[in-house]
């Protein structure tokens, strides 16, 4: 399959993914109370917080085997041997605190699935150190598709179930889909990586001091990462009531969906990156930052045109009021998507997971500080400003950070060329072949 049918075909899953998980969401809503609802929210959301926390870690390898693909077996045990002793250990811990304490719902199930999130970002990070795209792509949309399934059909045998069991049955069925899906996941990876040679966990304290010292500044650069995306939301929840912190929470889902799917030319240039000379990652930086740059904003038309009707769909009384946030912070996450394919230069090429740490913190500190200012006077408004502001401001420091390292015109970062708009031409055009045949 040619690269640009692939990243087409990547965005559609990428949309699929968003879909589904959309559903899930509202079937668990609908069939369970309102109060269960929540608590599921909050467990599965604990739970795949691990996956974040992991996901530096596991970075290390999926940095490591496109440089040094001589040692994939030792890479591949070692990784192995940290992340299934890491699982076993939280499962462990999760059965003496289930059978000492007798913990919530809530709490025994995050613990349990927990472990199952870090082995699912373990192989999914190794398929992409592949390029196994199309596979990483089913990895991607697997759980979904699996919980979907099964719910329907339990709820179609189970339509009266007493409430008190509802919850139940769907933490049950939440686990399997994710059993079902870290299975097949490693399945695949170990498969393309070769069973006789990495089907093995094993020590190396080369690995090690690798997975030490990238990983802990890779897992640093997420945890502020994460932070950087929610300062607008955290200090609008110290001063503003839960309706107005309900409303915009709705403003920044939706925005954010837009980085869910430009994600997809991250995933694509990731393994290229790696594996490239410094001269060639930044070549290839610069076509995936304008590719980004025009496909976020294509991306944020279609939403800016459907956000209204999704809220008049499901609740133009309860959550209107989202719309305007929600077009602040749209011009915002369109920089945003690119400032984050960029920052894979200094994580891939040149091995400095740091870089992102530190811009996260500058990024934040002026996120606050404007906040500060905006939010007493302009509410929701205010802080989808700052949000935006910040995210100018982010790729801003990229720009010139990449300039500086990379001895490169930043230019070719965002001035967008003649050849940059073909696969959009190209697309368009076949589409339009398409119609006319049928027609």
């Amino acid at each position: 399959m040619s690269e640009r049918k692939l990243t087409l075909y990547s965005f559609v899953y990428r949309g699929a993914s968003s879909a589904l998980t959309f559903l899930n969401s509202a079937i668990a809503a609908r069939y369970l109370p309102t109060a269960s609802r929540g608590e599921f929210q909050l467990s599965t959301t604990i739970a795949t917080l691990g996956q974040s926390f992991s996901g530096g870690y596991t970075n290390y390898f999926s940095y490591a085997l496109p440089r040094r693909p001589d040692d994939k077996a030792r890479i591949v045990q070692m990784g192995n041997l940290v992340m299934y002793a890491f699982s076993i250990l939280v499962w462990i811990v999760a059965a003496l605190v289930a059978w000492f304490t007798h913990p919530s719902l809530i709490v025994m199930f995050a613990l349990f699935g927990m472990p199952l999130t870090f082995l699912f970002g373990y192989s999914s990070k190794l398929l992409n150190s592949l390029g196994e795209i199309s596979w990483l792509n089913r990895a991607n949309i697997a759980q979904a598709v699996v919980f979907l399934v099964c719910y329907l059909v339990f709820i179609g045998f189970q339509p009266h179930l007493k409430d008190s069991l509802r919850l139940l049955w769907t933490f049950r069925i939440w686990l399997l889909s994710w059993i079902v899906c870290v299975a097949m996941t490693l399945f695949v990876a170990y498969r393309a990586l070769g069973f006789r040679d990495v089907l093995k966990w094993r020590w190396s304290s080369v690995e090690w001091r690798g997975l030490y010292s990238y990983g802990t500044a890779s897992s640093l650069a997420i945890v502020t990462g994460y932070v950087n995306y929610r300062t607008d939301f955290w200090m609008l929840l110290t001063t503003h009531s839960a309706t107005i912190i309900s409303i915009y929470g709705v403003a920044v889902a939706a925005a954010e969906i837009l980085n869910t799917l430009t994600q997809t030319i991250s995933t694509m240039v990731f393994h290229r990156v790696t594996a490239a000379t410094t001269d060639d990652a930044g070549a290839i930086t610069e076509r995936a930052a304008r590719q980004t740059l025009i496909t976020s904003t294509l991306g944020a038309i279609v939403l800016a045109v459907g956000m209204p009707l999704l809220v008049a769909i499901y609740s133009w009384s309860k959550y209107g009021h989202a719309i305007g946030p929600f077009y602040v912070l749209l011009p915002g996450l369109v920089l945003k998507a690119t400032a984050n394919v960029i920052s894979q230069y200094f994580t891939n090429a040149q091995g400095k997971p740091l870089t992102l740490m530190w811009v996260n913190l500058c990024v934040i500190a002026a996120n606050a500080l404007i906040c500060l200012g905006l939010i007493p006077l302009l509410g929701m408004y205010g802080a989808s400003i700052a949000s935006t502001i910040s995210y100018i401001f982010e790729l801003a420091l990229y720009v010139a950070w990449y300039h500086r390292t990379a001895k490169r015109d930043s230019r070719a970062l965002w001035q967008l060329r003649r050849e940059d708009l073909a696969p959009y031409r190209d697309i368009a055009r076949a589409l339009r072949r398409r119609v006319l045949r049928r027609a």
